[in-house]
């Protein structure tokens, strides 16, 4: 796409989100300077903006989801080295245990599953089928986004003790990587341009919770947040992120909480409600061009119209969304294909 383009779009489309999860730091800095000449800024001041009806073209903000610990330490160095203002959203009960995040056990699980019937004390699994272990992703996905952590990670950990048996590795061979820790968190949130912000407590999907327990998320987890840091927590990120996982009564919890909560839904800022914030999710198998015309198509002003309704990227099937985004399995749980 000629930079000429960009200049277009930078200038006439809205402000937007940027969307990461575990990704280099070499890709990152690709995307950032494939979208130039628009503007880093921090997430606050384009919530800001956007609340005030203020115009945001040319700007946008970038995110980093779940906080393993690898993962936020490398690319905080990278925006340390290139000056580039950072959110990284946080589960807290992931960073106090350790124990990892059905979706990262998944990760691991899904190519060691053996390719048979297997009888659990859940049930029994067929594996047999050359798409069987595809097809059981997809049934976790559907849980992961509308059910409560009891519904699959039972099953996920029999899953795990089978293959380590069978398989003859340890656990650790399989176990998710480990999160940044609170003291890292707190020395890193020393730099102004690194930002920690809340994704819930347990990664649950907020559709699946009581009013009780959402508000316990949220308000437990900004606090833990603003505990380690020393600053407010004012932001959050819906785990998974869907329409589905989010649910209808999060958006009014999160608004008594949050100046702001994102969404993995796909679009521009403007005129998007604060606490239902689009995102414009990348993956590391995106190449810049996609990072282009994804933003193109989703933030342009003259391709979306302001008053359009944020649609997901399910609606817009033909448009060059990932296969996670068509399945709503937005990047929070299985690998990008």
């Amino acid at each position: 796409m000629p930079d000429r383009l960009m200049q277009l779009l930078t200038r006439f489309s809205g402000g937007f989100v940027l969307a990461f999860h575990e990704i280099s730091p070499q890709r990152v800095a690709e995307f950032v300077d494939a979208i130039r000449p628009a503007q880093v800024v921090p997430l606050s001041e384009l919530v800001r903006r956007s609340g005030q009806h203020k115009s945001t073209s040319g700007l946008f903000a970038i995110t980093v989801d779940d906080g393993v610990g690898a993962n936020v330490r490398a690319l905080a160095r990278l925006f340390n080295a290139r000056g580039w203002p950072a959110t990284f959203y946080l589960p807290t009960a992931y960073i106090d245990t350790a124990e990892g995040m059905a979706f990262q056990w998944w990760r691991s699980l899904k190519p060691l599953l053996p390719h048979r019937k297997i009888k659990l004390k859940s049930g029994v699994i067929d594996l047999s089928g050359p798409s069987a272990a595809d097809e059981l992703t997809k049934q976790m996905e559907l849980l992961w986004h509308s059910e409560g952590r009891k519904s699959y990670f039972p099953l996920t950990m029999e899953l795990a003790d089978l293959v380590v048996r069978e398989m003859g590795i340890t656990r650790d061979a399989i176990s998710p990587p480990d999160p940044i820790s609170w003291p890292e968190v707190t020395e890193l949130a020393r730099n102004d341009l690194i930002h920690f912000e809340s994704h819930g407590v347990s990664h649950t999907a907020m559709s699946a919770l009581s009013p009780e327990d959402i508000e316990f998320e949220m308000r437990h987890s900004r606090d833990m947040v603003t505990e380690h840091t020393g600053r407010p927590c004012r932001h959050l990120a819906y785990p998974f992120g869907s329409r589905q996982s989010i649910g209808m009564r999060a958006a009014a919890a999160a608004a008594r909480f949050y100046d702001s909560a994102t969404t993995m839904s796909l679009g521009h800022v403007d005129f998007a409600s604060p606490w239902l914030l689009p995102r414009i999710p990348l993956y590391p198998e995106n190449s810049a061009l996609f990072a282009r015309v994804k933003i193109l198509l989703k933030c342009s002003a003259i391709t979306v119209p302001k008053s359009a309704p944020v649609m997901e990227c399910t609606e817009y099937a033909s448009a060059g969304c990932s296969t996670q985004e068509q399945t709503g399995a937005t990047g929070d749980n299985v690998p990008p294909v």
